[in-house]
């Protein structure tokens, strides 16, 4: 038997799948609960880091029982996922590797067993199904990214190949591709072009990319004065990957979602931007309403950055994310350098989850992240 089946997860493997995660009841809660305390116990158990900070804060992993313990859990930085490689299982065990794309030319590890990389493909699936996202109508795909036989493990290239498994592909672009030289080269002619052949065609087009090279992709079709049809009915644009290039040209997310409204044809419903980041790998996206839900497999704390202390809900802090999915590396509780806040209404699109809002990143200096290095590339065209 493969070593990585023989552990059981068995309320992970429910929660990860359930159906509606967006709308959470007492039952998925509980279910969430008794998820965190197995794989708190499984990386106590078979990783010497983990089992070292649960001691320093005289954390017994069996004492998760509540929402409310969940706080307790000792909370791994990010920062040092970027230093270390922390796995709990046998490294022949991994089935997929991922890298970030650096800050200050740190690179994150990110790797998966089986049942792991199963897991978060099984919340996906739920979490874009309840969205509307999943559909049987074939689409051509504009993917503004990497292009993945060129960027082997980059963890963005494979998360944007990975959401074409969603509508049936008739055929897909990729807009950044290596030259001859080796260096990354957006093509924004040879984009538009195929662009403009997709909405020739009666098949709905997805749009996926960073904000970064939409937003140059945007400037680049209005500087050839020319009109575009409109796509298709259930047409997408999802975006993700960070928006600090877009930022520093001093626009919103809500004038980007115009302009391509405008530029597309698509609605502003049918615009979404993802957060997420290669150390928690968990989904999280915005609803219609444009605001950012917290699926019932997945939970945000906000803590102030002097004490850690959890802060009440409208309060800004450090997040922290917690989901209970992956036995390879002990990512259960990770606390980042975003700094966000958790809502305190219901959200007016109707589901019954909580929604928050990121609001930067804590630091003194720039992160050099996939945003930047976006701006990087489209800056070299």
């Amino acid at each position: 038997m493969n070593q990585s089946h023989a552990y059981q997860f068995p309320a992970s493997e429910k929660i990860c799948g359930i159906s509606k995660p967006l709308d959470w009841t007492p039952e998925k809660k509980q279910l969430f609960v008794e998820a965190c305390r197995e794989f708190a116990c499984f990386h106590a158990e078979h990783n010497s880091d983990i089992k070292s900070l649960y001691q320093r804060y005289q954390f017994d992993p069996r004492s998760i029982k509540s929402e409310d313990d969940l706080k307790n859990i000792p909370t791994l930085g990010v920062t040092a996922m970027k230093s270390y490689l922390l796995t709990s299982l046998p490294h022949d065990q991994m089935v997929l590797h991922l890298t970030s794309s650096g800050t200050r030319g740190l690179k994150t590890q990110i790797w998966f067993d089986q049942p792991s990389l199963d897991r978060v493909q099984r919340m996906l699936d739920v979490y874009l199904d309840q969205e509307g996202f999943v559909s049987k109508d074939a689409c051509n795909y504009l993917v503004l990214n990497y292009d993945p036989d060129d960027a082997g493990d980059l963890g963005v290239a494979y998360t944007e190949h990975n959401q074409l498994r969603f509508a049936p592909v008739k055929k897909a672009y990729y807009a950044i591709k290596k030259n001859q030289e080796g260096h990354w080269v957006f093509d924004k002619d040879k984009c538009l072009q195929t662009l403009q052949s997709f909405l020739d065609q009666d098949v709905p087009i997805r749009i996926f990319g960073m904000p970064a090279f939409l937003l140059e992709f945007l400037e680049h079709i209005k500087s050839q004065d020319i009109s575009l049809k409109s796509a298709r009915k259930n047409s997408w644009i999802l975006i993700g990957g960070g928006w600090k290039a877009a930022e520093d040209k001093k626009i919103t997310r809500a004038q980007l979602r115009s302009i391509c409204e405008k530029t597309f044809g698509i609605p502003d419903a049918f615009q979404r931007d993802a957060y997420g980041m290669a150390e928690h790998c968990a989904p999280y996206f915005e609803c219609k309403e444009h605001f950012f839900h917290i699926a019932v497999f997945n939970r945000i704390l906000i803590r102030d950055p002097a004490s850690l202390d959890v802060l009440p809900d409208g309060e800004i802090g450090l997040m922290e994310l917690i989901t209970p999915f992956n036995a390879m590396m002990p990512n259960l509780a990770l606390l980042t350098t975003d700094y966000g806040k958790i809502h305190s209404k219901p959200c007016p699109c109707g589901f019954k989850s909580p929604t928050f809002e990121v609001i930067g990143r804590a630091g003194i200096s720039k992160h050099k992240g996939c945003a930047i290095t976006a701006n990087d590339i489209v800056r070299r065209v």
